[in-house]
């Protein structure tokens, strides 16, 4: 694998941010193929980082140990948590979406639309229209992804799962993942 590769695919991923980049769009920056991307996410080390896949979207973040630093930057910056509302509304989506702001307002019975605003400003969520449906449709985005800390949408718990191995992974939503600048 060429250092050039390399140095580029970690130019590129310090360049994108927090954002990420699409896998495709970075197979055709790089003119590589799958094989040859993979061999360079294999190769690469990058002290106190890693790549991490979500969805689709690379992204460089902070390596795991590094976390109680990190945590402590946050922390000292001050932080703002999702309101309770915000997170029901969220849960509502990523396990319903696609879902339009009128079928979650029937789920939870009362108006969404400030928590939906919310979770769009915070880029959790995204609305996409389609020609059959006349309402917008909501989505997570691969920052929700990230934020919780899970590689898709089938990871996310399910009534299948232990009661209380749902109950956990949301009280570490709310009480660790929940927080934003």
């Amino acid at each position: 694998m060429s250092t050039n590769i390399v140095e580029a695919l970690a130019a590129i991923l310090y360049t994108v941010g927090e954002n990420g980049i699409d896998e495709k769009q970075l197979l055709e920056t790089l003119n590589i193929n799958q094989k040859e991307l993979e061999t360079a996410l294999n190769t690469i080390q990058l002290p106190g980082l890693d790549i991490h896949q979500f969805g689709q979207v690379y992204m460089l973040t902070t390596k795991k140990e590094l976390e109680p630093y990190i945590e402590a930057l946050i922390v000292n910056k001050g932080k703002t948590k999702l309101s309770q509302a915000a997170m029901e509304v969220l849960a509502i989506i990523a396990y319903n979406q696609p879902i339009s702001r009128s079928e979650i307002e029937l789920i939870r019975g009362i108006s969404s639309d400030g928590p939906v605003k919310t979770l769009i400003a915070k880029g959790l969520i995204e609305t996409k229209s389609t020609a059959e449906l006349r309402a917008q449709q909501l989505y997570t985005t691969d920052l929700f992804l990230n934020v919780f800390g899970i590689p898709n949408l089938e990871a996310l718990p399910t009534t299948d799962e232990d009661e209380e191995e749902i109950e956990s992974f949301f009280n570490n939503l709310v009480n660790q993942k929940g927080e934003f600048e």
